[in-house]
Parts: structure tokens; sequence; C-alpha cells
């Protein structure tokens, strides 16, 4: 397990999780991008990311690109919600990137503000990871600005 401080937040994300973005990292020349919706719970200011979903057959995946199909990732959240007693939720996206040490694109940020804006969340952030090659991306959005942290491998 990583534990992550950003903000007032401290960010729990689970080896399964971590198990899931490392098996999908961009190591080939040819390899597509990944990716997924986070999954988890929050007990006061924790945050604890303990599901990640995978790639489907209907995303849309290139080398530098990925678009996940929200009627997918909207039945897994439900699904989640409901068998959880509505206590996991939403938290936000991951994907992976073909870099050894990932930031996101300004296609990334306009995603992850587009969901932030455009969706009913239950909590007032979402989260968005990237996994690198031999790096992680974390970051918090929290209305128009991300705080984020960079972990090495």
């Amino acid at each position: 397990m990583i534990d992550i401080a950003i903000d007032k937040y401290r960010i729990h994300i689970l080896d399964s999780v971590l198990n899931i973005l490392q098996s999908h990292k961009q190591t080939r020349r040819k390899s597509s991008e990944s990716g997924g919706i986070l999954l988890g719970q929050l007990s006061g200011d924790n945050i604890y990311i303990m599901k990640a979903s995978t790639s489907s057959f209907y995303d849309k995946a290139s080398r530098a690109s990925f678009e996940r199909d929200k009627r997918i990732a909207q039945g897994i959240i439900d699904y989640e919600f409901i068998n959880s007693n509505r206590k996991t939720i939403y938290l936000g996206e991951w994907h992976t990137h073909a870099e050894k040490r990932p930031s996101p694109s300004g296609v990334d940020l306009q995603m992850i503000f587009d969901q932030f804006r455009e969706n009913e969340l239950n909590e007032p952030f979402l989260i968005l990871i990237i996994q690198g090659q031999k790096g992680l991306f974390v970051g918090l959005v929290d209305r128009n600005e991300i705080k984020s942290v960079s972990i090495s491998e």
C-alpha cells in the first residue's frame, strides 16, 4: 500500500490497485494506453482507493490516448455502490503513459476537469492517477486546480 498526503487528504492506494496499474505499464514500443476508473471509500480525510477497473472492449486506446466507455464505467460504479451498501464510490480516473515519469497532458487535464464539472460527485474532489514506466503521478482535482505528487518506482 502507498500512503500519500495531498492538501488535507491522506490517500491510501491498496496493493491490489497498484498491481493492476503496474500490470498495464506501457513497456513495449507499440503498446497502447490502458485505463479505467478508481473506486473506494472515505473515512474523514482519509481516501482509500480500493478498486481500479480495467480496459473494456468498448474503450478506445492508442499509443498516446485512452478514452473509456462511459456506459460500462457507470455500470461498474452503480454495481460497486449498491453492493457495498452505498459505501464504495467513484473517486476518479487512471490511465497509463508511455513515459518513465508521467505527467498529465493538456487532454488529461481537460478530461479530469470536465469530469469534475459535469458529473454528480459524492465528494468535492476527483483523483487522477497516471502510471508511467518507472513512476506514478497522483493528482487531486479540487475546483479549478490540481494538486499532485509524483512517485518513483
